[in-house]
């Protein structure tokens, strides 16, 4: 590991100095709608999908993770608002032209991407309607039907969108199955028949507004989202009995963004954020004449205002300096635990610049320092402030056109469940924890190399390779006193982790099928952890060692229809508790699709999902004492079969 961190100086030294002798062309690729007729292109996420060579990240919206593609080079400003929705709503006649940018140009922020698309869209008075009307159909032949609207009108300097939409669906993990449990003792086995079912109903409405003000353009956002979920499972043993859930919530949030260019070839983004969240949860069980009952209730907000001013401080070279507050509050009351209050106030700064350094090397190198707080309790003291720096340095080479290398080295800063700290700092459990140091995020030093090249218009393959180092990894820990060992979270100590990435996406024009498109992807993960209760080495709790997927598309505009199929392999991880290891996994998910247009402003999908029946086991190992002492007293397998279901889509657009 040591000689991982020290070797990049060298490298770079290296590498700067071929990329000086280096004369390769490589610029921003850009595509007008025209290209993307062939395809029978509707919307703006249409296009994107079919950039040659583009692979679309749509990020982490909820954890303010920005996806790969920007619009008039900036990213969307609703944290509730999916990527991959805002681009769907988009129609074609919108958009002047997609630029992919390759390692940065013309002052982008990649955020963090090696590849970007950037949505340029069109200045023209603009209205926009389209309808999207579906249902998914069981195997019993029941319906969940669901029905969305979208509204967007841009006249002169105002752009105004609006979003109205209602939707169920099923809970596709529920099915049949059985709970076999074996016990070491003299109690015979156990067998359970499971029948699950749950649905789930969720409404929207999303506005938004923007328009030019002093020079500059100010976007508000605002989201509604009311949602229910309800499901039952029976348990049909020597006494029947019946689970039930019922669930409800929302949430609201208001964005507002302000951009503008300032003197000297300098840019300020500002922006405003506020959400909260209201969660209920009541369980009821019936077994024979019993009942019981439970319930958890969640009430959470998040505030952040920030801002970044970037600078064009030469040709290929920007600067970026930018700081943000945000204060999370959680408050969760439940049956079966105190209230819980925790709050975190952090402040973080960040100064970077980015360099195109001539045609075929481009680098960005940045520091964030992040100052953190943890309150847990109205009534109890603030936990210690912690700061922590995340330096990230990242390399771009591309000695041909057709080939780029890649280099990052970074450090991240995990976010704290707020779960696992309000349990770690109430006062019961810090009665028993005097001689533990306060909970701490996991900290991460990676370091990731890659190698991508592009072949005939739209194939590409890619390989990477990613090394980890983590202090401080958060999992459950035991906590020993005289009279008893707790089970809870805490700081296990370091972990070192590796991963290994393909990609390959191939045209097969050229296999006689054109206008198709294959895509393999797999990626192989492995780490490594000190147990905190055996001592003995094991991977990190959650891991998929294997991870595959494949698919293929086809474009027949002739027949104006596109389908397509998938499937990857599904999932298979462990955990462990102070008494028990956990094994969830499940099979392969397959899935084809066909969308026909009979209009050019009608489209109808339908797709097959869940060919194969996918099957969910989830197996307990439970130890009388703990890990480390052995002695198993039950082992519990669950296994749920689910079922095969279609969906049926029509849009028209107005």
């Amino acid at each position: 590991m040591h000689n991982v961190w020290m070797t990049p100086p060298t490298f770079l030294r290296h590498a700067v100095l071929l990329a000086c002798a280096l004369t390769a062309e490589v610029a921003a690729q850009s595509y007008a709608p025209d290209y993307f007729r062939q395809f029978q292109a509707s919307t703006a996420m249409d296009m994107v999908n079919r950039l040659p060579g583009f692979t679309f990240d749509g990020g982490n919206a909820g954890r303010g993770v920005a996806g790969n593609v920007l619009i008039n080079g900036k990213r969307p400003a609703a944290k509730n608002d999916a990527l991959g929705d805002v681009l769907g709503r988009i129609p074609t006649a919108a958009v002047e032209r997609i630029e992919v940018i390759n390692g940065g140009a013309n002052g982008i922020d990649m955020l963090g991407y090696p590849t970007v698309a950037n949505l340029l869209l069109k200045q023209m008075d603009l209205v926009s309607m389209s309808t999207i009307a579906s249902t998914s159909i069981l195997r019993d032949g029941s319906l969940t039907p669901s029905l969305e609207g979208n509204y967007s009108l841009k006249r002169g300097d105002q752009n105004i969108t609006a979003l109205l939409s209602r939707s169920r669906s099923p809970d596709m993990a529920q099915g049949l199955g059985t709970r076999t449990t074996v016990f070491t003792g003299p109690t015979p086995a156990a067998q359970v028949r499971v029948a699950g079912a749950g649905v789930a109903e969720n409404t929207a409405v999303k506005l938004g507004y923007g328009q030019d003000l002093l020079d500059g353009q100010l976007t508000w956002n605002g989201a509604l989202l009311p949602w229910t979920y309800q499901s039952q499972a029976s348990f049909d043993a020597a006494s029947h009995s019946l689970t039930s859930n019922d669930n409800a919530g929302h949430t609201r949030e208001q964005g507002l963004t302000y951009s503008r260019d300032l003197a000297h070839r300098a840019s300020i983004d500002l922006k405003a954020l506020y959400r909260s969240s209201e969660t209920s949860a009541e369980s009821a069980t019936v077994t024979g004449s019993d009942t019981s009952h439970a319930y958890t209730n969640t009430s959470a907000t998040e505030q952040v205002l920030g801002g970044q001013v970037s600078w064009q401080a030469a040709d290929g070279v920007v600067v970026r300096g930018g700081l943000e507050r945000a204060v999370n509050t959680n408050e969760t009351s439940a049956s079966y635990q105190a209230n819980a209050w925790v709050q975190e106030s952090r402040i973080e700064g960040q100064l970077s610049s980015a360099w195109q350094v001539d045609s075929s090397l481009s680098a960005e190198a940045g520091l964030k320092v992040a100052h953190s707080s943890l309150t847990v309790g109205a009534d109890q003291p603030e936990a210690k402030a912690h700061v922590y720096p995340k330096p990230r340095l990242r390399l771009s080479l591309s000695p041909l056109p057709s080939l780029q290398l890649r280099l990052r080295v970074e450090r991240e800063v995990n976010q704290l469940n707020f779960g696992d700290a309000a349990a770690y700092f109430d006062p019961a459990n810090k009665a028993i924890r005097d001689d533990y140091p306060d909970l701490a995020p996991a900290k991460t030093w990676l370091c990731e190399g890659a190698i991508e090249y592009k072949f005939w218009e739209r194939g590409t393959a890619m390989l990477s390779y990613t090394q980890s180092h983590i202090s401080d990894a958060v999992d459950r820990m035991p906590v020993r006193t005289v009279a008893n060992t707790y089970d809870v979270a805490g700081n296990i100590g370091d972990a070192s982790a590796d991963s290994v990435t393909g990609l390959l996406n191939l045209p097969t024009d050229n296999l006689a099928l054109p206008q198709g498109l294959l895509k393999l992807s797999t990626t192989w993960r492995s780490s490594s952890i000190t147990d905190p209760v055996t001592l003995a080495t094991r991977r990190l709790s959650g891991e998929t060692p294997l991870s595959w997927r494949v698919e293929f598309s086809q474009d027949l505009p002739q027949q104006r229809t596109n389908w397509g199929i998938s499937v990857d392999n599904g999932w298979s991880n462990d955990s462990w508790q102070v008494a028990e290891r956990d094994t969830s996994s499940g099979s392969g998910w397959a899935r084809a699709f066909v969308n026909y247009k009979p209009l050019p402003n009608l489209m109808v999908t339908l797709e097959l999902n869940n060919l194969a029946g996918r099957t969910i086991t989830y197996d307990r190992m439970h130890y009388a004492a703990d890990r480390l002492a052995g002695g198993v007293d039950f082992v519990e397998h669950n296994i749920t079969r689910t079922q095969p279901f279609a969906m049926l889509r029509v849009r028209r657009d107005w």
